[in-house]
């Protein structure tokens, strides 16, 4: 299991022919049974380029798990261009199934499924990911894969491959800093992240923070992502 796995991982990392997508948030591929979550998350570009720079994204959710391995969720899409103010252009649907048990084998796996509708661009995106996770005492390793096929009137039809990795040290529960790699053709970016949880009463608060760094022409010089998730 544990040279399967380590493979699998391997040719994720070398085969991914990078492609266009948003620097947004790594996924774990655990679901927790007939919970309800509430998910805001805002992506904000400062760069030297005057079309992307101040660009902001936003993302509101609601989610339910609805078995113990089965979860749906629902998102609204809005962004704020340099040159405009905010629109809402998109709506999302979003599953997740939890392949195996926490702990049950060497690494943990799940898969994730997407569907959008772009309003702005008039079209499609339709998904499909693989969720590994891995943990080493204190330190959780995170790879998502994610097969994403693009069509409609507004865009030529293709497949697009994406990768987007996180490792975190537990240092408590109120703040784990972690470290995020995303990859793919116009976005390459890395930085620091900090997570961390509070709980109210038998409910929960996540909240994530973190600087990604782009180190190509086309990725903006640093990218604000923000996320505040009550689960209940």
């Amino acid at each position: 299991m544990y040279k399967i796995n380590l493979i699998v991982i391997l040719s994720l990392v070398i085969f991914c022919r990078p492609v266009p997508a948003e620097i947004d948030k790594v996924y774990h591929p655990y679901v927790e049974d007939h919970k309800s979550e509430i998910e805001y998350r805002t992506l904000y570009k400062n760069d030297d380029n005057s079309s992307r720079d101040g660009t902001q994204f936003h993302r509101l959710s609601f989610g339910h798990s609805v078995t113990e391995r089965f979860s749906l969720e629902g998102y609204v899409v809005g962004q704020n261009l340099p040159t405009d103010s905010f629109s809402i252009d998109g709506f999302e649907l979003e599953a997740k199934y939890q392949l195996t048990e926490q702990g049950e084998f060497w690494s943990d796996w799940g898969l994730l499924f997407e569907l959008e509708r772009d309003t702005q661009q008039n079209k499609w995106e339709s998904g499909i990911g693989i969720l590994w996770e891995k943990q080493w005492g204190n330190w959780i390793s995170t790879v998502n894969y994610i097969i994403d096929y693009e069509f409609g009137a507004g865009v030529k039809n293709e497949i697009e491959p994406i990768m987007k990795s996180q490792i975190k040290y537990r240092w408590s529960r109120y703040l784990e800093p972690a470290l995020e790699l995303y990859m793919d053709e116009q976005t390459r970016g890395v930085g620091p992240v900090f997570l961390g949880t509070v709980k109210i009463g038998v409910n929960k608060l996540k909240w994530e923070l973190g600087v990604i760094f782009g180190f190509n022409n086309d990725t903006a010089d640093q990218n604000l992502r923000f996320l505040l998730d009550y689960e209940f």
